[in-house]
């Protein structure tokens, strides 16, 4: 500001002594000099009072402007006040609900409150897996043909068939052979025991070929071909000549 006063006071005092300079003044053979001071000290005053308004207008306008961002500046602060009060708002209330949901988790349930898909009772037409299991096998003849061993159960959880275990004595020498459930009737004798009865006879089960598992058929699997692999390195040994000398 005090630069911008100084160059209008400069030019002032410029315009003051080129105002004051002798006027040459020719009358017939004499020069007269002419000395005029008002209209000088009138325009250096009108200078220095434009400088001066000048000054003061840029300082009302500084002003104003520190002014204005001043209350920019505090509306910001407290925008981002608010926001920080919202936020912190909204982790107390999920906060809240956090521990709103562990209490409902971890709350105690009551003594004999069922859980969905519970059967309660078995039914008179069904049967335990425990039941089926060693439960003996009868042909039409009501003669013993073997023991159920073991039963066969589809992904779906449906019993595709059981496994019998026949011949053999005490376990020793016995054999499995699987047949379909389809092909058994279920029954019970006269104790309440569950058995199977099955139109096959001893001697048709005995020559039925042997139920063999997938770990069984793996298993076989790897050994013929670890077999076969054997068979073919000794060949190609017998085979290979002899270098001579």
């Amino acid at each position: 500001m005090s630069a911008k006063k100084n160059l209008w006071l400069a030019t002032a005092s410029a315009l003051v002594l080129f105002s004051a300079a002798p006027v040459m003044a020719q009358n017939d053979s004499n020069v007269t000099v002419v000395e005029s001071d008002g209209p000088a000290e009138q325009a250096g005053e009108a200078v220095d009072n434009a400088a001066s308004a000048t000054v003061d207008a840029a300082d009302k306008a500084a002003e104003k402007t520190a002014e204005a961002a001043g209350e920019a500046a505090e509306e910001s602060a407290e925008a981002a006040d608010a926001a920080a009060d919202q936020a912190e708002q909204a982790a107390d209330a999920a906060g809240d609900a956090m521990d709103e949901a562990t209490e409902t988790d971890t709350e105690e349930v009551a003594e004999g409150t069922p859980v969905e898909g519970q059967i309660f009772e078995q039914s008179a037409d069904t049967y335990l897996a425990s039941t089926l299991l060693d439960a003996t096998v009868f042909n039409a003849a009501d003669e013993e043909v073997g023991d159920v061993n073991d039963m066969i159960i589809t992904s779906d959880g449906k019993i595709e068939g059981v496994v019998i275990g026949v011949g053999g004595f005490l376990g020793v020498g016995e054999k499995n052979v699987a047949i379909e459930l389809s092909r058994l009737e279920m029954t019970q004798d006269e104790d309440g025991d569950t058995t199977f009865m099955a139109d096959l006879t001893a001697e048709e089960l005995k020559a039925a070929p042997e139920f063999r598992t997938a770990e069984d058929a793996a298993s076989e699997s790897e050994a013929a071909a670890a077999s076969a692999s054997a068979g073919s390195t000794m060949t190609t040994t017998t085979g290979a000549s002899t270098p001579t000398n």
